[in-house]
């Protein structure tokens, strides 16, 4: 894979119900800058799970591999 294109994560909970929005939302303006990216989605299903990765919140935006918010943490939890 060459390393100009964009890797993007998103992750969220079972019970999330706006990461399909935002999926879409980045998907259209990716396409619409032109921005070669590879976007991927993770359900974290458990608390284990999500102390295991430092999950703050859902969804949460990573970028080639770093968190887009990270001063956006707190607490870990599934919501």
């Amino acid at each position: 894979m060459h390393s100009d294109i964009l890797k993007l994560e998103i992750l969220y909970s079972p019970k999330c119900r706006s990461y399909q929005e935002l999926e879409l939302l980045l998907r259209q303006v990716l396409a619409e800058l032109n921005v070669p990216y590879q976007l991927s989605t993770r359900e974290i299903k458990d608390l284990a799970e999500a102390q295991k990765i430092n999950f703050f919140g859902s969804p949460t935006v990573k970028v080639n591999g770093q968190e887009l918010e990270p001063e956006a943490g707190g607490r870990i939890t599934l919501a």
